[in-house]
């Protein structure tokens, strides 16, 4: 009947055999075996001092990215932690997004910002949440650049628009006859702040969850 030998004992140290799951030597396994490895040389056929410096020069490699990877942990739970509360400073704030889509009350305007490529004639349509138009605003000739204008919530009979989320599209005519959709920006209320599988992300009235680095300005 053959014994298990324990590769510990053959080398003069006394450690009860691990558990098959256990893969790698620990910090303590590494020092011991290393010095057992010293001890136990031929005094006429010493190791190799290249082996030796080899061995310690992968031990301190191995030793600093282990020291590397516990300060990226507590770097990134500090990120996360400053995250949290400057997200949480920001419920109540209105901020300035990307986007197209408002939130309309029974009292108040929505603010929005449209980027012009050239001078243009600007027109808006406003829609409501099943497509239909609400109302029309020809908002005459502008210049390059950003246009900051706004909708009062009214319809096209002179009426309160009832509450809930309106889709704002902003056409540019040039001066050439042709026609482009331009790129917007609203400015919405934070309402929540959540942390997602991409970080943390704002609720914004209208648009729902974006990222917060997403945010032009704050207001």
């Amino acid at each position: 009947m053959t014994t298990a030998v324990n590769p510990y004992e053959s080398l003069g140290i006394a450690q009860p055999v691990q558990a098959a799951s256990q893969q790698s030597l620990g910090q303590e396994d590494f020092l011991k075996l290393m010095t057992t490895q010293l001890q136990s040389q031929d005094p006429f056929k010493p190791m190799d001092a290249s082996q030796f410096l080899g061995q310690i020069a992968q031990f301190s490699t191995v030793s600093g990215i282990q020291s590397l990877n516990a300060g990226f942990a507590t770097l990134t739970e500090s990120l996360t932690a400053n995250q949290a509360l400057q997200g949480a400073s920001l419920i109540g704030r209105e901020v300035q997004v990307p986007g197209n889509v408002v939130a309309i009350k029974d009292t108040g305007s929505a603010s929005i910002t449209a980027l012009l490529p050239a001078s243009g004639t600007v027109k808006v349509t406003v829609r409501d949440a099943s497509g239909a138009i609400v109302r029309e605003m020809d908002m005459g000739t502008r210049q390059a650049g950003n246009f900051d204008f706004s909708w009062d919530g009214i319809n096209a009979k002179g009426n309160r628009a009832a509450p809930g989320n309106y889709t704002l599209d902003a056409q540019i005519t040039l001066a050439d006859g042709g026609q482009q959709a331009l790129e917007t920006a609203v400015v919405a209320p934070v309402t929540a702040v959540r942390f997602g599988a991409q970080g943390l992300q704002l609720e914004v009235a209208g648009l729902g969850h974006v990222p917060l680095s997403s945010i032009i300005s704050i207001r």
